[in-house]
């Protein structure tokens, strides 16, 4: 239905295509990985002014056929996005939040490989730091990308592991329930009459 290849390695990630997203790293990075194993496919979801510079370097780097722009992702998509995925990658150059989307992934059961950039740092750091790219660069992320897609595509059921334990840690550290609770304690701790 997503008109995704059913037989490739699926690397996804949505962002908008701004430079500060770090997306024109992710697509040199693939360049480099998909020199090693030629199964990797980037899903890319997200709109902007980048659009037409990513694509163009996408072509200069001859790995059109490993790439699909898939635009802006409605609300309502966003979770089969997540489910044909088998890695997210989150390439966040500068001013990365929160990063709902890192969590949005792991509650999916996907692997999220993240640079060490705001809140992504935080989430991947508590969750298993081998999760976090050295740094924003190409190299490393490519890296890190090539040696995860390998081990996963060797061992299929450390990715079953590994998804089951992204899942988990959402659960336990960041449901409703349990920010509700730890917003209530701490209500009642300042504001203690």
């Amino acid at each position: 239905r997503l008109n995704i290849p059913q037989d490739k390695f699926i690397l996804f990630t949505v962002r908008n295509l701004v430079a500060r997203m770090g997306l024109k790293n992710l697509i040199i990075a693939l360049g480099s990985i998909v020199k090693n194993i030629s199964y990797v496919y980037l899903v890319l979801g997200g709109d902007g002014p980048l659009k037409n510079e990513l694509i163009t370097l996408t072509r200069s780097l001859r790995i059109q056929d490993h790439i699909k722009f898939a635009g802006f992702i409605p609300e309502k998509d966003l979770a089969d996005y997540y489910r044909m995925a088998d890695l997210f990658v989150l390439p966040t150059r500068e001013l990365e939040g929160f990063g709902l989307v890192t969590l949005e992934a792991m509650a999916s059961g996907v692997p999220v490989l993240g640079t060490p950039v705001g809140g992504t740092k935080e989430i991947l750091g508590a969750f298993d730091k081998k999760f976090l790219f050295k740094d924003t660069d190409p190299d490393s992320m490519g890296t890190l990308m090539l040696e995860t897609c390998k081990s996963i595509k060797e061992t299929p059921r450390l990715w079953k592991e590994v998804s089951l334990k992204c899942r988990k840690f959402v659960e336990d550290n960041y449901s409703w329930d349990k920010n509700v609770d730890t917003l209530e304690k701490l209500f009642k701790t300042q504001f203690k009459q």
